[in-house]
């Protein structure tokens, strides 16, 4: 029973909440990314939630940190009231013009939709740079067109096909995979 959880949190838990993490962090990097190139501050930017592990200042004020509920994060802006962005209207009140200037809620509509857009396009940039590092670094798993047997009596038999033999084209048209050559018996079964 113990070595079963052992087993679980090893190969299931751990493994999901470190892509998760890496996740989180794309995504509010994206956030606080077009925020700083807008001009907002950023006062916190946490992987987690809850109470804090570890945490660090950076020289623009922003406090980083990591806490001990790893399912999300957030980026909390100057002028926010919390975690999920909403406005400090009392504060937003009695805002210096240069404090206007940072805050998020007194951004143009334009850069607030890029802000909040940021963190989902960041995602989905970070999937494509993963995928195309994937088929390039392992490739596409290719099963070739190649005859294991023929069957006594069948089409295959009757076509002169042969065991090893490799199929390079149908019809004129090349053929690189298993998957085209049985796609195409399939298609026309009188003529292939």
């Amino acid at each position: 029973m113990v070595l079963d959880f052992i087993t679980g949190l090893g190969g299931y838990i751990l493994p999901f909440l470190v892509v998760l993490t890496i996740l989180v962090f794309v995504h509010e990097m994206g956030h606080y990314l077009v925020a700083r190139w807008n001009g907002v501050r950023v006062e916190v930017f946490s992987i987690g939630f809850g109470p804090e592990i570890r945490g660090w200042n950076d020289r623009l004020g922003t406090r980083w940190k990591i806490c001990w509920i790893p399912f999300g994060g957030y980026v909390k802006f100057f002028g926010d009231s919390n975690s999920a962005s909403q406005p400090d209207n009392v504060a937003l009140k009695g805002l210096t013009p240069a404090e206007r200037s940072v805050s998020f809620q007194h951004k143009r509509l334009g850069q607030r939709t890029a802000i909040v857009a940021a963190g989902p396009i960041a995602n989905f940039v970070y999937a494509i740079v993963v995928l195309a590092a994937m088929y390039m670094a392992f490739g596409q798993r290719v099963t070739p067109a190649e005859i294991g047997r023929v069957v006594d009596g069948s089409a295959g038999q009757n076509a002169g096909f042969q065991a090893g033999d490799i199929v390079l084209e149908i019809d004129g048209d090349s053929v690189f995979r298993f998957e085209q050559f049985e796609q195409a018996v399939f298609l026309n079964p009188e003529t292939a």
